[in-house]
């Protein structure tokens, strides 16, 4: 992540800023936090310029990164060292000049906890947790280790490389030790865990998580939802989705619990290394996505519960991106949701790209307002080489409010997910859907709907879903067709503004109007897409055709070279050209493709399960 040069002067900033704080002298302010990434640590004077600035700018903390591909930046006999020291001296410790010349400022010692390594080639080391041969590796659907991913597979993945199996006992037992052997060795104020998180909707259906979920639910995960969001939530609880569906989704609820349990384990152990092994005072502490909801159902990630389990002490919500209205909204809802039965601190995590003092400011005050400990600017490093840190420490020193014990609006006390199935019974998906709508008032389900949901299911175990499977695999079968796209992406977060929501929408429709009047589509998306096509000449991965899916209705009616009109998704605006199509060709259910897979197997249960009248 970078940043781009502040565009007003230093001088300029400080006057506006004191002017600002003429108001406020005599509230209590935000404690001030800023992480420094391995890059800024990786030379002695490196080291002394870090905490020299830091003091001068007056930072109350510092999160320094000594994990950042599974690797050291301090003494270790377990990780290695890492790669970025090698022109440094043999007898280097960052971490160790760090506790010595930035004392008595507190550091964090800040772990990338799962992602072990981003480089095109992986680490020579054969004993690097980044290794090929490692069998902790995240694999996906397919078992294929995702360390074994090309560039252009990662960015169709939307993977940043290799990742550790958060399901991996041997991982999570290496990991532990890690944290041990650090806080045994330094005095650090703290672990700080970053990564702490699946990739992404897709990942962590590995074969023996797989069977150990059909053994208890009678389908494989992997023909379940990829994505779930709040709307297919909403959707699936008040009936409104097709039975089939409904049927699908309730196991897929399960199925996410299960998935963010195998994290939730880590958390509880890493917890009680730091009760064991550090001070009385050291602290555990993570950085995580602002958004509770999206945060469990695409990366396994539940903080909520971490914090209503008492296994953090400071939560970091990571609010860098988009307009004041979006960072106004995750913040708020944050701090009105997160469980404060234990005291659990919370940091906004703000991102300084492309903003002045003056903008940080603003976003300071909204969380001292909601009761935030104090505010975490990424980073420090740049902040310095743009000469604004003194000007962006004194931007978060906002007025803070005392938080409230328990935060308003808490629906339902959440419970971490247990490493092991749940149940399927009702407390347990009560529990879930709380979680996959944290904050919302839906997740105060009626308990008649959800035993209905729980029904469902459990017939549908019964006769629809085993008909279904035999009659995909009782013989040959065609794969569904293929469609070659490329395409133009605008992304809008659900808690952006409506204003902006509009200007998205009409930056999609103005690239849709270049494609039309003749331009190329590497060119167009190269300027104005904010995905993946954006360095891939436009084009996707080839997409199966699923006739249930209205947006795949559409697209199937366009020929060859025409481009569609501006679509609405969950995060933003697509505008397609298709480029070609291929007939679906015979297979086996067996030998077919995930995706394909998953395709056949919802029309197949759409086609046997009847229609359901909804109270």
């Amino acid at each position: 992540m970078s940043l781009q040069r502040q565009p007003c002067s230093l001088r300029s900033l400080l006057l506006a800023l004191s002017l600002l704080f003429l108001t406020s002298a005599c509230a209590p302010p935000l404690k001030s936090a800023a992480w420094v990434v391995r890059f800024d640590l990786d030379s002695p004077a490196k080291v002394a310029s870090v905490c020299s600035e830091a003091k001068r700018a007056g930072f109350d903390e510092l999160l320094v990164q000594v994990r950042g591909r599974a690797d050291a930046h301090y003494r270790s006999e377990i990780a290695p060292r890492a790669l970025n020291l090698a022109a440094a001296p043999v007898d280097f410790d960052p971490l160790a000049q760090l506790l010595t010349e930035c004392a008595p400022l507190p550091l964090h010692a800040w772990l990338n906890v799962y992602y072990l390594w981003g480089g095109n080639a992986p680490p020579d080391d054969p004993r690097h947790p980044g290794h090929t041969d490692q069998l902790w590796i995240l694999a996906d659907n397919n078992g294929r280790p995702v360390s074994t991913y090309s560039t252009r597979e990662k960015r169709l993945g939307w993977i940043e490389g290799s990742y550790a199996d958060p399901a991996s006992a041997e991982y999570r037992a290496l990991f532990v030790e890690v944290v041990k052997e650090l806080l045994t060795r330094y005095p650090v104020a703290g672990i700080h865990l970053d990564f702490i998180r699946y990739p992404g909707p897709g990942y962590g259906k590995s074969e023996a998580l797989a069977g150990e979920f059909a053994r208890l639910w009678g389908l494989d995960p992997r023909l379940l939802p990829e994505r779930l969001t709040a709307e297919t939530v909403t959707a699936w609880l008040e009936g409104t989705q097709p039975q089939a569906d409904r049927i699908l989704t309730t196991a897929a609820f399960f199925w996410n619990e299960f998935r963010a349990g195998q994290i939730s384990r880590l958390v509880k152990e890493v917890r009680q290394a730091v009760d064991q092994n550090g001070a009385p005072r050291t602290t555990l502490s993570a950085a995580v996505f602002p958004e509770a909801s999206a945060a469990y159902l695409e990366n396994g990630q539940e903080w909520p519960a971490w914090a209503e389990e008492g296994l953090v002490d400071a939560l970091y919500p990571m609010a860098y991106f988009g307009d004041l209205d979006r960072v106004d909204s995750q913040l708020a809802e944050i701090a009105a949701n997160t469980p404060r039965n234990h005291k659990v601190d919370l940091w906004a995590g703000l991102g300084a790209s492309g903003k002045s003092p003056a903008r940080l400011s603003q976003e300071a005050r909204l969380a001292g307002e909601y009761g935030y400990q104090g505010a975490a600017v990424f980073s420090l490093g740049q902040l310095m080489k743009e000469n604004t840190g003194p000007a962006s420490v004194e931007a978060v020193r906002a007025p803070r409010k005392q938080h409230p014990e328990t935060g308003p609006g808490r629906i339902e006390p959440l419970a971490a997910a247990p490493a092991v199935l749940l149940p399927p019974d009702l407390p347990a998906l009560k529990s879930i859907v709380a979680k996959a709508l944290s904050g919302a008032a839906q997740a105060q389900a009626p308990e008649s709907r959800l035993a209905l949901r729980l029904r469902e299911y459990a017939e549908a175990r019964q006769q629809a879903i085993p008909q279904a499977l035999s009659r995909l695999t009782g013989g040959p079968i065609t794969l569904p067709e293929n469609l070659h796209l490329s395409g133009i992406f605008r992304y809008v977060n659900p808690m952006d503004s409506p204003a902006h929501r509009q200007e998205q929408e009409a930056l999609c429709e103005k690239a849709r109007r270049r494609l039309l009047a003749g331009e190329e589509p590497a060119t167009v998306a190269r300027e104005m897409s904010q995905d993946t096509t954006r360095t891939m000449g436009a084009l996707l991965a080839p997409r199966f055709l699923d006739p249930l899916n209205p947006l795949d209705q559409e697209l199937t009616r366009l020929a060859p070279g025409e481009i569609s009109r501006v679509m609405r998704v969950a995060n933003g605006f697509w505008c397609y050209q298709l480029e070609g199509r291929s007939p679906g060709e015979k297979s086996t259910f067996a030998e077919a493709p995930w995706e394909a897979r998953r395709i056949l197997f919802r029309r197949a249960l759409s086609e046997i399960s009847p229609s359901l009248e909804m109270p």
